[in-house]
């Protein structure tokens, strides 16, 4: 069997989960015909695993916790500009942004969207750049690239908006590749005004800014219910525009299973 086949081999792969491996335990349990894994904090009840790994990095990554329940923090120069610009360059053409698995367009999120498959890039560079990308995700959020969604590019004009909601899909919990545990936001232009990402719940709202990432967990620690704490809309922006990008990260397998057509 492969590490990816196995749900358990597959969340504790990354070598930065030694140090955390003593603050947690891992318990399987079956969840609409599939299995998934799930972290209960054992040591220190205070402390989610989130951010006893998060912890582990912050000599690494330029790491500025933002809140700690629910996490949020942020992570300055994350991207190049090489990154940035590569990201945007390999977007193929933008189409109006559309909300949930039902693929609708709506008046509560008005910017324009793509998505990039990093398998499917032709240019050799630019797909290299991408799944190096992808890795340090993996690196900083524990979880495994195969669990995260392909780049979802987002573009806002003067004016443009997503309002209030969750990233949490109720819906995945039934599917094989199981809820969307996390957000790894990138920040991929300057906003001359505008633009920033609002949590209400917490009182803060991260602006933003060319080559940072915001992350942020849609799932509560030690389960796979919503958290409706991180609750976020993208603000208006009032000058400019605001080239962006999503990773959501799921607690299970998503790129076999999206091949396979079990993702929505």
């Amino acid at each position: 069997m492969r590490d990816s086949d196995d749900p358990l081999r597959a969340q504790l792969r990354p070598p930065a989960l030694t140090a955390l491996l003593l603050a947690i335990g891992v318990a399987v349990y079956s969840f609409g015909g599939f299995e998934s894994v799930q972290l209960h904090v054992q040591a220190d009840e205070a402390a989610s695993p989130y951010r006893v790994h998060v912890n582990s990095l912050i000599g690494k990554y330029n790491i500025t916790i933002l809140n700690d329940d629910p996490l949020l923090y942020i992570i300055d120069d994350f991207l190049t500009e090489r990154e940035c610009n590569a990201i945007m360059e390999s977007t193929g053409g933008l189409e109006r942004s559309t909300g949930g698995l039902e693929r609708s367009i709506t008046s509560y999120r008005t910017s324009s969207t793509a998505w990039i498959n990093t398998e499917a890039i032709t240019n050799a560079t630019s797909r290299s750049i991408l799944t190096g990308v992808e890795e340090r995700i993996a690196e900083l959020t524990a979880l495994p690239v195969e669990n995260q969604e392909h780049f979802q590019v987002l573009n806002y004009q003067v004016g443009q908006y997503y309002k209030l909601h969750n990233d949490y899909i109720p819906q995945h919990r039934y599917m094989p590749c199981g809820v969307r545990i996390a957000t790894f936001f990138l920040y991929l232009s300057e906003v001359p005004e505008g633009g920033g990402t609002s949590f209400p719940a917490i009182n803060i709202v991260v602006q933003p800014r060319r080559g940072r990432a915001a992350v942020w967990y849609s799932a509560l620690p030690g389960s796979l219910d919503i958290d409706t704490r991180v609750d976020h809309e993208a603000m208006p922006v009032l000058q400019g525009e605001k080239w962006a990008a999503n990773k959501w990260i799921h607690a299970g397998n998503f790129a076999d299973n999206w091949k396979k057509g079990l993702t929505g």
